[in-house]
């Protein structure tokens, strides 16, 4: 396939979450190394386009309502753009690509059903999960010859940073996130608290936890600060992502279970600790930028280390299941994450930052 033109437009439509839509910054950051002049915008749900803010790469960022057909906006854009890549296999991310790009380049699921994007699409690249995610996405641009940089992208600006100086602790400090879309993937509060408390003595480190907008989360919140001693902090309100990515930016650590902040943490690339319970970590793990590995985190499960992103998940012939339902409580928890220890944790933290006595 030619390539495109000196100076392309592309798009990069996404329609799923707010992690999903980090994940595909890889592509804009390998499509600016090939095409410093190239365009790049991003179609994507209401409510996920905060996760691209501040981002340098992008020009644009258009936002659709999650219900609806959306067909007024995208035919508004008919072959707008020189390419259009369709992020995520869903009948509704390629249909999206094939009406605005002159060329439209789409991961697909394989199987019969798959046959119309295969006639349709200008390339279709497989999405297989036995890669992560982020290799999946730079599949895409295979057939426009352009050299992928796996390298994960997050926006702050000044403004963020400064927000940052005034609002996180002085000093060392740990950013902890105990949130997730997912209710599921929710560790014990009281781990949290504990691993508050062991994080403080054997590191010296002021430990503060993010806030989120949620109500659940807010008294979630409040069951760990009320089992912690005083000294352990959280943020003073909720904020945008742009500002918590410059939060983490400055600190020691973070740590956080499988949620979009995290995979955040990893963009912005401070030392990353998951806590991934049932989740498929071969391909949705943090990427840890700078990795030459097409599949840094391709053991089934237990401890994994790759830079400086580690994933902690327990060695059980069950996991990773993948599920949201655990087949084997009898308490409706999911036991492979409630048994991660706050010992564990501490330990591949001070892998990274040390002990305070040192």
């Amino acid at each position: 396939m030619n390539s495109p033109d000196r100076s392309p437009t592309f798009v990069i439509i996404c329609f799923r979450y707010i992690g999903d839509v980090l994940v595909t910054t890889p592509l804009a950051v390998s499509i600016r190394q090939a095409y410093p002049d190239a365009a790049i915008d991003y179609m994507v749900f209401e409510g996920t386009e905060g996760v691209l803010a501040h981002n340098p790469l992008i020009r644009d960022v258009i936002s659709l309502p999650r219900t609806g057909s959306n067909m007024g906006a995208l035919l508004s854009r008919l072959r707008k753009y020189s390419v259009a890549l369709a992020a995520y296999p869903s009948d509704r991310t390629v249909m999206a690509a094939l009406l605005v790009g002159k060329k439209s380049i789409g991961l697909t699921y394989a199987g019969n059903k798959e046959r119309w994007k295969n006639a349709l699409l200008t390339a279709a690249p497989v999405c297989d999960d036995r890669y992560p995610v982020v290799s999946n996405m730079l599949a895409l641009l295979s057939p426009l010859g352009i050299a992928p940089v796996p390298r994960v992208a997050v926006g702050y600006d000044q403004d963020d940073l400064a927000y940052a100086r005034a609002t996180m602790p002085t000093g060392d400090y740990v950013v902890m996130h105990p949130y997730s879309r997912s209710r599921c993937k929710y560790w014990p509060a009281g781990n949290w608290a504990e691993l508050a408390v062991l994080l403080r003595e054997q590191t010296g480190c002021q430990v503060i936890f993010t806030r989120t907008p949620d109500a659940e989360d807010a008294a979630y919140l409040e069951q760990i600060l009320a089992e912690t001693p005083s000294g352990v902090v959280a943020f003073r309100e909720s904020c945008s992502l742009s500002r918590l990515a410059a939060a983490i930016k400055g600190s020691r650590a973070y740590i956080g279970i499988d949620t979009a902040v995290t995979h955040i943490a990893a963009a912005v690339e401070v030392p990353t600790i998951a806590l991934m319970g049932p989740t498929l970590t071969r391909y949705w793990a943090p990427w840890p930028n700078g990795c030459t590995e097409r599949s840094p985190f391709s053991a089934r499960c237990g401890i994994q280390r790759s830079g400086y992103v580690t994933v902690i998940q327990k060695e059980w012939e069950c996991v990773p299941c993948n599920r949201e339902s655990c087949a084997i409580s009898e308490r409706d928890k999911m036991e492979c994450l409630e048994a991660i220890t706050p010992l564990e944790v501490v330990r591949e933290v001070l892998e990274h930052v040390g002990r305070h006595d040192q």
